[in-house]
């Protein structure tokens, strides 16, 4: 999951101190985000974002870690403060968000789910309601996912998909319906509408798994293994974080 680009990496891992300590009892490094391109800074709120997910799920099912402190002590000396509170303060936040949204779904920390399903990874809504005013079918795309089957594919928001596989799409809810019928790893051909002209986009499916009452599930043991995993790497990237900085292409943001 941890992109590898050292540059970026550097910018990711100001989100890693999460724990508060005064300012008087640390010594901070000039590391921030005035440095970062734009492309680097989107990426460091994502993985902060991923991170922060990571960590809420090991931590809802009562399996702490020390991933706070150790990313504490390795990345503290680098960073400035203003960094590391800006960081510190959405870490926070999204950790509580993916908290209380795990709360609510009743998440189990020990199934798997029910049924694994095609997903296309698109939000969508009915023609009518957007730059496809003149179609009289088919499901709107409002957006496609970052890194989502739909997204791979050059699916983009706008688009109107007006059948799968030869099969005509009335409206939003019958083009789920014939995603969630298909297998995961399925190749379809979407038909769609771009600015008034019709295109066919070939897809390549991934999974949606879903509990017995048809609610997005998670495959928990897995998602625990692999934020466990993640995490410990990043743990481990930032206790040498200070002193590459100083002797590798990373010097650029510590000057």
């Amino acid at each position: 999951m941890l992109a590898r680009c050292p540059i970026v990496l550097a910018g990711a891992l100001v989100a890693l101190l999460t724990l508060t300590a005064q300012a008087e009892d640390r010594q901070f490094g000039a590391l921030d985000f005035s440095r970062l391109t734009q492309p680097q800074e989107q990426f460091f709120w994502r993985r902060l974002k991923s991170l922060a997910f990571e960590e809420a799920v090991i931590s809802y099912c009562g399996q702490p870690d020390d991933f706070e402190q150790t990313a504490k002590q390795g990345i503290q000396a680098c960073v400035t403060e203003e960094a590391l509170n800006k960081a510190e303060s959405v870490f926070k936040s999204e950790l509580k968000a993916s908290k209380d949204s795990l709360r609510l779904q009743k998440t189990s920390c020990h199934e798997k789910p029910d049924a694994i399903r095609g997903w296309l990874g698109v939000d969508l809504a009915a023609v009518g309601k957007g730059a496809a005013d003149s179609v009289a079918a088919g499901a709107l795309v409002v957006n496609a996912f970052e890194n989502s089957p739909a997204a791979q594919a050059d699916v983009r928001a706008g688009d109107v998909i007006t059948s799968v596989d030869g099969q005509s799409v009335a409206n939003p809810y019958d083009l789920i319906g014939k995603i969630h019928a298909l297998a995961p790893g399925a190749n379809v051909q979407l038909n769609v509408l771009r600015d008034g002209a019709g295109r066919t986009l070939s897809v390549k499916l991934g999974a949606m798994a879903f509990d017995k009452e048809g609610k997005v599930a998670f495959d928990m043991p897995a998602l625990i293994a692999s934020s466990r995993e993640d995490l410990n790497h990043v743990s481990g990237e930032v206790t040498e974080m200070c002193q590459k900085c100083k002797t590798t292409i990373w010097a650029v943001f510590c000057r």
